[in-house]
């Protein structure tokens, strides 16, 4: 036998190929359970069952994309403040305490969305359901539905994420709805922050209660700032000048407004569970279909979906 067939039988057997995982965390983790998506590339994003809610998403680099309040509380029914909230049956509500609604102060549960094909083996992803409401929200009738949301990580660190709402009444009625995600973005410092992607769009100001049009070939940031923005293009930038990182927002048309809020110091000070300077590392930038109300008959179901994509340049 030649040395060179001894050599190839002896050889080691090459490395696994890795592909994405799917983990969980235990209830003494932050805000409870939780499931990691994970990619061999170092790419993650964390989703706890309270809520559904993402808590993380970090790139290549294990950099963190999301904003998470050091002031957060993870005791229930508290919201969590940062990540991406699930916002649902209703937005922005002030005349009641439940303003964004129950969604992202309930627990869901982990379920196979038969009805929806898996995406390819390369992403990692997780389904969850949410069919019921509290007994102490009274702002939304006593309706049957179906929430479902299926959070994708993809082979490059896109975060997709694909939110369903049925009605399963029995009784014959229609139910309305407000939806948004209702993304917290970390940023490196808020001045060096743009928005791209809004000129020439109508909005509405929540500061002054009025309606402008965007003047500003890109968003900056110099004060408060709450605003929605009407009948938007399909993909939203979010420029990092000093980390060279944009970050992009891909959603359909089942969302046609951007919120933007930042709340600087003055209402940052007010807010229980933000730190006084936090406002400096966080802006908000939410696709949403809140400015008017979505009708679903028995049976219908409205589909909404975001994908984000984080790049250096």
């Amino acid at each position: 036998m030649s040395a060179e067939s001894v050599s190839s039988s002896t050889a080691a057997p090459p490395p696994p190929v890795q592909g994405p995982t799917r983990s969980f965390t235990g209830r003494d983790n932050r805000g409870g359970r939780s499931v990691i998506l994970s990619q061999p590339g170092g790419y993650s994003a964390e989703i706890l069952f309270y809520g559904a809610q993402v808590i993380s998403w970090k790139n290549e680099h294990k950099q963190e994309l999301l904003f998470l309040s050091k002031q957060a509380i993870y005791r229930p029914p508290q919201p969590i403040r940062g990540g991406i909230p699930i916002c649902f049956p209703k937005f922005f509500d002030e005349e009641f305490l439940e303003k964004h609604g129950f969604a992202r102060t309930e627990v869901w549960i982990l379920t196979s969305d038969t009805a929806f094909p898996p995406p390819t083996p390369d992403h990692a992803y997780v389904d969850f359901l949410l069919d019921h409401k509290p007994d102490d929200f009274q702002d939304w009738p006593n309706h049957k539905f179906e929430l479902r949301l299926r959070v994708v990580l993809g082979p490059t660190g896109d975060l997709t994420m694909t939110t369903r709402v049925k009605n399963v009444n029995t009784n014959g009625e229609a139910f309305t709805f407000k939806f948004a995600y209702h993304s917290y973005f970390s940023v490196s410092n808020i001045r060096a922050t743009r928005i791209e992607g809004l000129h020439g769009l109508d909005y509405r100001d929540y500061l002054n209660h009025v309606q402008f049009t965007e003047e500003a070939d890109v968003l900056t940031f110099e004060e408060e700032l709450d605003r929605a923005y009407l009948k938007t293009p399909n993909e939203i930038c979010i420029r990092d000048t000093e980390l060279r990182r944009t970050i992009t927002i891909y959603k359909d048309d089942s969302l046609p407004e951007i919120v933007v809020w930042n709340p600087w110091e003055d209402d940052a000070g007010l807010i229980a569970d933000f730190g006084y300077e936090e406002y400096r590392e966080m802006i908000c930038v939410e696709a949403a279909a809140m400015d008017g109300e979505n009708t679903l008959n028995p049976n219908e179901e409205w589909i909404g979906t975001q994908r984000l994509s984080a790049k250096e340049y």
